[in-house]
């Protein structure tokens, strides 16, 4: 009998803890207002959001291709804090590392309160 089982290397689990360290620190800064997505990055997270809808995967090929949308303006939109959740969402879209569900997860969940803004404004509060 073979062991399949993948074990996580050490990368994989640091790319976790960078995860989400940085969407917790970017859901606290929208929420206190210290950080506004502006449309390009609402409309980014949107797009991502819808590709992944039927199946709520935040897949590697569906965020580089988010990032490809963006081009070089996502980079430098709101300081490209953007950018740098996509970023580290990519290196672990398919980790098998402890905790890297949860953390795409909560990825998930901040992008949806990206998504749901509407040039700094609450969609929902209108």
């Amino acid at each position: 009998m073979t062991h399949t089982t993948v074990v996580p290397s050490g990368q994989d689990a640091l790319a976790v803890r960078r995860l989400t360290e940085l969407t917790a620190a970017l859901a606290q800064d929208l929420a206190d207002g210290s950080w506004t997505p502006g449309p390009l990055e609402a409309r980014l997270a949107r797009r991502l959001l819808l590709a992944s809808a039927g199946d709520h995967e935040l897949t590697a090929d569906r965020i580089r291709a988010t990032l490809w949308e963006g081009a070089v303006a996502v980079h430098h939109a709101g300081e490209g804090r953007l950018a740098a959740l996509l970023g580290h969402l990519f290196a672990v879209a398919e980790a098998p590392a402890p905790g890297a569900t949860a953390a795409r997860t909560t990825a998930r969940a901040l992008l949806e309160r990206i998504a749901d803004r509407e040039g700094g404004q609450d969609r929902a509060r209108d």
